[in-house]
């Protein structure tokens, strides 16, 4: 479903990321961990088109989409959370998950679009808060406002950065039944957590980046027994 092959992406002078190869296969669970710097967010960033690689190629449900522009990405399929929540705050919270929509693999007129936000909002268990002004949510209701946004747009493949970061024991939970529920809906899911572990009970496989380039990848099992990965955690193998 998603290839991509040598990304490497500098910010003048600074390698963020340094030939990454990155795959996710149709139904697929992918978790991308690393320590903090190690490229994960911009690796995101690539994928959904927010940033420009400077060179390698992203390979999307078999068209090549290296130069493609966010919105056609989008288009195609592809839609993605942030770290911090971005919501529109002058619009409810239907209005946010409905302008999505509007953006997503279909153009919905607004009245097709409000009908598509109040059942996604019910798929993420925050239904009574339609009406509601974003402001009055607490920080779970908008990390899953942020899930629903992202599945407004219809995807086959969602990019999820952080989106349990914060979040109570009981909450994450919640969270994670709903991300790997997603794969019922027919949705691929890259997962992007600082937490191995947490990775791990979820993922169908894993990635894991250290100083913007691949360090190991396999299962969960392979990777949490990998010797390179505990040093990279345990061992200071990576800068902020």
């Amino acid at each position: 479903m998603l290839e991509c092959t040598g990304i490497t992406k500098r910010f003048g002078g600074i390698v963020a990321l340094g030939g990454v190869d990155f795959t996710v296969r149709e139904g697929q669970i992918v978790g991308l961990v690393g320590p903090n710097g190690s490229g994960k967010t911009t690796l995101l960033s690539c994928i959904a088109g927010s940033l420009a690689v400077t060179s390698g190629s992203v390979t999307f449900a078999g068209s090549d989409i290296t130069r493609s522009k966010p919105h056609t990405r989008a288009h195609a399929g592809i839609s993605r959370t942030f770290q911090i929540p971005r919501p529109l705050n002058s619009f409810s919270v239907a209005e946010n998950v409905a302008i999505a929509a509007m953006f997503g693999s279909e153009a919905l007129s607004k009245p097709l679009a409000m009908e598509r936000a109040a059942t996604v909002l019910d798929r993420v268990g925050i239904s009574k808060h339609q009406s509601s002004q974003v402001s009055a949510l607490t920080l779970h209701e908008r990390k899953f406002l942020e899930i629903a946004r992202a599945l407004a747009l219809d995807p086959k493949l969602i990019l999820l950065d952080e989106v349990l970061g914060g979040l109570n024991p009981s909450e994450a939970a919640e969270g994670m039944e709903l991300i790997s529920s997603l794969r019922s809906d027919g949705i691929s899911v890259v997962y992007i957590e600082h937490n191995v572990k947490a990775v791990s009970a979820l993922a169908d496989y894993m990635y894991v980046l250290n100083r913007g380039q691949n360090l190991a990848e396999g299962t969960p099992q392979e990777v949490l027994s990998n010797g390179l990965v505990i040093e990279a955690y345990l061992g200071g193998g990576a800068h902020a």
